[in-house]
């Protein structure tokens, strides 16, 4: 036979092998079968790898949206450094394509509002700059970023006044919390320190401030956890305070946001010659719930695929009924002068046919119910889950690729043991019978 014409010769005897006869039934009943398992096992890998990819994207979306891509800091975990000795110009000029650079200082207090209190994070920042790093000028709900400078104070003094009193913005949560709202007052206390009552040179642990606003980032943390004063009020809350800080511009680091959030260790390497600094990037942050997101996708993606697998062994055991009902075809093919290595390639075929159609399936399937799981929408969430509207799915076209190769490997190795007892099959035994 030649090339072309053995090949679709080859096609059609391996397309007609899959198709029943009249009274043998039991081949096409193991065919659909085993399409079946090939359908089933890559559309489970693919609606499952492409909803957990939903929700790591999801997740990495509120990473940087709560926080910097990356964030400059003192060699010293428990120190900051001096604009002056590193000011914004420095770091501006190191990273021209930035989208953004602000300082801030942050340090651990306890908030107080009446008989309410709570343990916050006292985060500093310039309200000229802002800080959009941390989503909190696109956030408030109530008053402003920049209002946090100076604002009357509620209780009047002995002249009958309003004094000024430097502002503070709270997170809704926390604001609840405590029982606070526009225009209240809040005592900041310091924990490190041995009183709350001692007064410090150039400053107090013990300071009262004016809410000013309210933000709601989304990010329970922030919203629970976080209070924001100007750069120079949450100096006065760090460690080891004194007045030369402020002279210094003292500040717990300084972060930057890059257009590429994924490509950030460029950025970081770029401090390596810079004395007393280093970098922390988003993903040293979230390293540990990184990597537990990608054990847990390829740990999913390995289980889900025992069911190709048990789909693979289904064709073998097709492939072998077929061998057995076809032996005296497989002869006659034999002595009409097709070779062992065609017979093989034949039942090779075969395989990789019923592989293709459970692949074709499966894809389709799999994808539609992607489509479907993107259109549905959920009602009645609980208050922290009101952002989920729907089940987050990513579609992953690499992905894909590398299911559908595995599935048609799997089918190939399936068909490899039937294909070789087949090659082996004697023309004249299995004429003489």
């Amino acid at each position: 036979m030649a090339g072309s014409s053995n090949f679709k010769f080859m096609q059609w005897a391996a397309w007609r092998y899959l198709v029943a006869r009249k009274g043998r039934h039991g081949l096409s009943f193991m065919t659909t079968f085993s399409i079946l398992g090939v359908v089933i096992g890559v559309a489970a890998l693919i609606i499952v790898l492409s909803v957990m990819g939903g929700f790591e994207q999801d997740l990495k979306s509120k990473m940087l949206k709560g926080q910097p891509h990356l964030e400059i800091v003192s060699e010293n975990a428990l120190a900051g450094f001096s604009l002056k000795e590193h000011p914004l110009s420095e770091f501006k000029k190191l990273y021209p394509t930035a989208e953004g650079i602000q300082p801030y200082t942050e340090s651990d207090v306890v908030l107080k509002q009446g008989k309410h209190i709570s343990a916050v994070v006292l985060f500093g920042i310039d309200p000229k700059i802002g800080a959009s790093l941390w989503a909190f000028d696109q956030s408030m709900t109530e008053g402003t970023l920049d209002s946090i400078g100076r604002v009357h104070s509620p209780i009047l003094n002995e002249k009958g006044e309003h004094p000024e009193w430097p502002g503070i913005v709270l997170g809704d949560s926390l604001a609840s919390q405590l029982g606070a709202s526009l225009g209240d007052e809040i005592v900041v206390l310091s924990p490190q320190a041995a009183s709350s009552s001692t007064i410090m040179s150039g400053g107090t642990v013990t300071r009262s401030y004016v809410v000013s606003g309210i933000f709601r980032t989304g990010l329970f943390n922030y919203d629970s956890k976080w209070a924001v004063v100007s750069l120079d009020e949450g100096r006065k809350f760090l460690a080891d305070y004194e007045p030369s800080l402020d002279e210094d511009e003292y500040v717990s680091g300084v972060g930057v946001n890059s257009k590429d959030p994924l490509s950030i260790d460029s950025f970081k390497s770029r401090l390596a010659g810079i004395k007393g600094i280093q970098g922390k990037s988003w993903k040293d942050t979230n390293s540990a719930l990184l990597f537990a997101l990608k054990l847990e996708k390829y740990t999913m993606g390995s289980i889900l695929l025992l069911i190709v697998l048990v789909a693979a062994f289904s064709i073998s055991g097709t492939m072998m009924m077929t061998v057995y009902h076809k032996k005296q075809q497989i002869c006659l093919f034999r002595s009409l002068g097709m070779s062992q290595k065609d017979v093989g390639r034949l039942y090779l075929l075969q395989g990789f046919t019923i592989g293709t159609v459970g692949i074709i399936g499966g894809l389709i399937l799999g994808l539609s119910m992607c489509f479907l799981l993107q259109q549905l929408r959920y009602a009645d969430l609980p208050a922290n889950l009101v952002s989920l509207r729907s089940l987050p799915v990513k579609y992953l076209p690499v992905e894909y690729v590398v299911i559908c190769v595995a599935a048609w490997t799997l089918s190939l190795l399936g068909a490899f043991y039937p294909a070789m007892i087949a090659a082996k099959q004697n023309p004249s035994q299995g004429l003489r019978y």
